[in-house]
């Protein structure tokens, strides 16, 4: 067994030096106190307008991302959803890391493309982290499940980056855990040497065997004994040493040698007195006692002259044990004293023959109690061993990062709420602003068609009747916006909002905002402003809409524009009309026009009067939580006069005028107005008419033929 623990001991002296000094190597050089594992620094150059990871790099999920970069420019780090990133910088030179090989082997892909500013990065709100300017620039990121890049730019959007780029990822407990996988390899260390270059410890020395000898020491001449053993007794002889099964041999065994042994002391006692030169005091034979169940020999005084011996082996029978653990075989006859100089020894009397002693036993390895104690001993080491490694294992195990699983496509919401309210303050102070100086390209900044349109009219408008700017209305803002932000997958993409407006108590504007692009900014497309007695949808739970969901629509909302058309160009009394519940101001629209053919039509000049309304743009839809479809489309309308034979017309008043001034015509008039419809599709399941929420309009143009 010593050679099966010398190994053991090795083999753990050697895992605890490798586990140790990983731990160590771990703890106080990869990761350290911040729990952070860093690439250090590396170049990475593009002599276009980024540099961007593939979204393949960042395929787990979980810790926590650190990036850091540095230049001689301004620059701009940040990280992104893939469908953002992808479309930014789609068509734009650039260079994509597309491999990191540890320590800091980089493989990167050079993407061909042109290379003219885009937009500063760090205008746009789809970084989930983002950081620019001079100097050394770093951003955390926890990794979200999902496909995501890196991309580092010049702050300004220009192209020739140029920049030291390190990457870290943060484990949580990863030092603690360090510091266990350290003290675990120590402990293995220490009992590795411990169970390789310990000394097997030493047997007790055995006690006195031979009773005392009783009144008088040995005289000065010696006392020649027939013979000697030369093994040294042991106190007691345990029964308890031994299997059960052999304990009752071991007992009759032990008794006999014991009464051998009284019976010869008896005699030495007897025969002492008659030594001329010397004498032997014997004990008292009631000093050697026997106890039932366990014999034993009384505490006796060395013999002079022989020397102890330790145990014997533990493989030996019981019976050469006990022989082995008495310091004297005494002679069966009394020892006969020889005068002698006062300097003689007794002499040794030659051990028993062969076949006088009991026949050996030979006790089995297996119950060995030296073998049983290290059995228990590598049994105990495994077991210390097997549930260090199942802790290691557990605790390293849980730094490993989960893969990313998301198998469909990229998809996040339009915007955030905070994002969405921040475009909204951006627009309340340069709508303001345009409003203020008539300014079409700030105007363009913010707006885009059909809603731009509306304005870019309203602009020509007040250049001519109000060339002083007398009737500059005063500032507004919208207030207290909600939000409603579906999810997309791809460019363009939308939200929409409601919200007070500030010189209008009794309004409120619902609108729709647009990016068309990754790049590009945020714009207001559709603006209408329904009144407060109009039940809005809520904003809550507002997504695109499938084709599940538009075939769940009473009507499909291509189909909405021409049939809301029709009604509008045939009045209240047209059979589209029951399909739909008009709005307050598209009631009063439809009787100003009525009111406007009769007063035409009343003109000497005009034959004939006539009012058509055409659907215009893509309508733009949203499903509601409540399973309804959200509608914002366009219409144009063309109010015509027919001019009489012989006669001709021309404005000289009015909003008209801006499109068409003392320009005479022959044949027709006409005024062209666009107006923005926001409407409520029931579902099938509920059924229901149309609900318009508001219909706003602008003149847009003027002319005739």
């Amino acid at each position: 067994m010593r050679f099966a623990r010398t190994a053991l001991g090795l083999l753990l002296t050697l895992i605890g030096l490798v586990v140790g000094v990983a731990g160590a190597a771990a703890a106080f050089w990869l990761v350290g106190p911040d729990n952070t594992i860093s690439t250090g620094g590396r170049a990475l150059t593009s002599d276009g307008l980024a540099v961007v990871t593939a979204p393949d790099l960042l395929d787990r999920h979980g810790p926590t991302l650190r990036v850091s970069v540095t230049g001689s420019k301004p620059l701009f780090v940040g990280i992104a959803q893939d469908l953002d990133v992808a479309d930014y910088l789609s068509g734009a030179a650039h260079t994509r890391v597309i491999r990191y090989d540890v320590p800091s082997t980089v493989s990167t892909q050079t993407m061909n493309g042109f290379s003219n500013k885009l937009t500063p990065p760090a205008d746009l709100d789809w970084w989930v982290a983002k950081s620019g300017g001079t100097g050394n620039q770093s951003i955390a990121w926890p990794m979200q499940d999902g496909r995501y890049s890196v991309v580092v730019m010049n702050a300004d959007g220009t192209p020739a980056v140029d920049a030291k780029v390190s990457f870290g990822i943060e484990l949580h407990r990863s030092f603690g855990i360090s510091l266990l996988v350290l003290g675990a390899g120590i402990v293995a260390l220490a009992l590795g040497i411990a169970l390789a270059f310990r000394r097997p410890s030493a047997d007790r020395s055995d006690e006195p065997a031979a009773a005392e000898l009783a009144g008088t020491p040995m005289a000065a001449g010696p006392v020649v004994a027939r013979s000697a053993n030369p093994f040294a007794p042991a106190n007691r002889v345990l029964v308890e040493d031994v299997p059960a099964y052999r304990a009752p041999e071991v007992r009759a065994k032990e008794q006999a040698l014991v009464d051998e042994t009284t019976e010869t002391l008896a005699v030495i006692a007897a025969a002492a007195p008659t030594a001329p030169t010397a004498s032997v005091q014997a004990a008292p034979a009631q000093k050697v006692s026997a106890q039932v169940g366990r014999a034993q020999v009384a505490p006796v005084r060395p013999i002079p002259g022989v020397q102890p011996l330790r145990s014997a082996p533990m493989l030996m029978s019981p019976a050469a044990v006990a022989r082995a653990k008495s310091r004297a075989t005494l002679p069966t006859a009394p020892a006969v004293p020889v005068a002698a100089a006062p300097a003689a020894r007794a002499e040794s009397a030659p051990a028993p023959s062969a076949e006088s002693a009991p026949p050996a036993e030979t006790l089995p390895l297996d119950e060995s109690p030296e073998f049983v104690k290290s059995d228990e001993a590598v049994k105990r080491t495994a077991a210390l061993l097997a549930s260090g490694a199942l802790l290691l294992t557990a605790t390293s195990c849980g730094l490993m990062p989960p893969k990313n699983n998301l198998t469909l496509p990229d998809r996040r919401p339009a915007v955030t709420i905070a994002d969405a309210k921040a475009v909204v303050t951006k627009y309340n102070e340069l709508n303001n602003k345009a409003n203020a100086a008539r300014d079409s390209k700030l105007a363009a900044a913010i707006e885009a068609e059909p809603n731009l349109a509306q304005t870019l009219a309203g602009y020509q408008i007040g250049r001519k009747l109000d060339r002083a700017g007398k009737a500059i209305g005063k500032p507004f803002t919208f207030t207290n916006p909600v939000v409603g932000a579906p999810e997309f997958t791809a460019y363009p993409m939308r939200f929409v909002v409601t919200s007070g407006v500030s010189d209008a108590a009794d309004t409120r504007q619902l609108g729709v905002w647009e990016r068309e692009s990754a790049g590009a900014p945020w714009l207001l497309t559709h603006s209408v402003y329904p009144g407060r007695s109009i039940d809005l949808p809520a904003m809550e739970g507002v997504r695109t809409p499938s084709r599940a969901d538009i075939a769940s629509l009473a009507t499909h909302p291509a189909a909405v524009a021409p049939t809301l058309a029709a009604y509008l160009s045939g009045g209240p009394k047209a059979p589209q009309s029951k399909l739909f519940t008009t709005s307050p101001g598209m009631a009063k629209l439809m009787e100003q026009r009525a009111k406007s053919k009769v007063a035409d039509a009343a003109e000497s000049y005009i034959a004939a009067v006539s009012d058509t309304y055409k659907a215009t743009g893509t309508p733009v839809t949203f499903m509601t939580a409540d399973g309804e479809g959200l509608v914002f489309l366009g219409l144009t309308e063309q109010y015509l006069q027919r001019v009489e034979p012989g006669s001709n017309a021309y404005w000289t008043s009015g909003e008209a005028t801006a499109f068409s001034s003392n320009v005479k015509f022959t044949q027709t008039l006409h005024q062209d107005y666009l107006h923005q419809v926001a409407l409520v599709i029931p579902a099938k399941a509920t059924g229901g008419p149309i609900r318009i929420l508001s219909m706003d309009g602008q003149l847009v143009g003027a002319g005739g033929s």
